[in-house]
């Protein structure tokens, strides 16, 4: 991809804000990042305020369809009487060549039905999964499935680690990767039956395998790829959102209390500005549906423009760096040992 354009589609009828945040974000993109950006949604909704952004950018087009899921509907009507829902439109260009990569900010259950059903998977993985960077003291862990798939099986693990193995290389610049299984105990013997089953799995299977690392070891790097089944995975990551808010409140209610520590937080403004983009969800974007055939990523339902804009440098990011072509081969390469094709 050096020599070609990188064009993205941004469902630009997902999300809470929705089509106005979308069309800003695909704007800042067209000027801060090498690629093209295809809005999917209603043209009537997105011409007025495309025409906010003046001036005009060949770089974003529009791609006109007359359907949107709403966040109440069932993400399975993209299949059937929702055919022309924008997400699914997003993931058909993907699949037609007319775009390399897809993000939405909308439904998450419906990013995944239409990335399924439209794309497919990779050869050798059965279920994709999400996987969200987390920030540490130095650099980011990968975590997956961070929502995708509630129910896994041991042998999905063993999938999970391969392509975190290959994303955390690719996108963190980690050579040689270290995957730990999320548990309730940094002792092989612990966890529920999926994590003591998939256990030898990694072991066996995975160069760079550590053992289990217990949840207040997500932010420390002790691994570089966490796994976990997506039930578990979205507690954590709503818990830590919901940690971080709160944590964002009482500082701020601590701050107002006197003059004297509305002057000391004055004084170190500089590092409470860097403490909240570091830990800011939105300074990354986006996390990647991993196993599908094409680069995917939902973002958050909130996310504002910078963040929709990060989430296409990302995409971008990963459709040059040929993260689906990698995995490809990753899993080709594996696909006859014993333990990764037994479930």
């Amino acid at each position: 991809m050096a020599n070609e354009t990188i064009t993205i589609a941004l469902d630009a009828m997902g999300g809470d804000f929705a089509p106005r945040v979308p069309v800003e974000a695909a704007v800042w993109a067209a000027r801060e990042v090498d690629c093209e950006i295809v809005l999917v949604g209603d043209r009537a909704a997105l011409e007025p305020e495309l025409s906010r952004h003046a001036p005009a950018t060949r770089r974003v087009r529009i791609h006109h369809c007359s359907q949107t899921l709403a966040i109440d509907e069932p993400p399975t009507a993209l299949l059937r009487e929702k055919a022309q829902a924008s997400v699914r439109v997003a993931c058909e260009l993907v699949r037609a060549g007319t775009a390399q990569a897809v993000i939405s900010a909308g439904n998450t259950g419906a990013m995944m039905v239409a990335g399924k059903h439209v794309l497919g998977t990779l050869s050798g993985i059965d279920r994709p999964a999400i996987a969200t960077l987390l920030p540490r003291k130095r650099g980011t862990s990968v975590l997956l499935d961070s929502g995708a798939n509630v129910d896994c099986k041991p042998h999905y693990l063993l999938q999970f680690s391969l392509m975190g193995q290959v994303y955390a290389r690719l996108v963190a610049g980690v050579e040689r990767p270290r995957v730990a299984l999320l548990s309730n105990g940094s002792e092989p013997g612990k966890g529920n039956e999926l994590t003591r089953k998939a256990y030898p799995l990694l072991e066996e299977s995975i160069a760079g395998f550590i053992g289990n690392v217990e949840g207040r070891d997500l932010f420390r790097g002790k691994a570089d790829v966490i796994v976990c089944d997506g039930f578990v995975g979205n507690l954590v990551l709503k818990s830590a959102e919901a940690a971080d808010a709160q944590i964002r409140l009482l500082l701020k209610e601590s701050i107002a209390r006197s003059v004297f520590t509305r002057i000391g937080a004055w004084l170190i403004r500089g590092v409470l500005t860097e403490l909240q983009r570091r830990a800011d969800y939105r300074a990354v974007g986006g996390s990647l549906l991993l196993g599908l055939d094409g680069v995917a990523l939902v973002c958050h339902g909130a996310s504002n423009a910078r963040s929709l804009c990060n989430a296409i440098r990302m995409a971008r990011q990963c459709v040059a760096g040929r993260l689906v072509e990698t995995l490809s081969v990753e899993f080709a390469r594996h696909a006859q040992t014993d333990s990764y094709a037994s479930g």
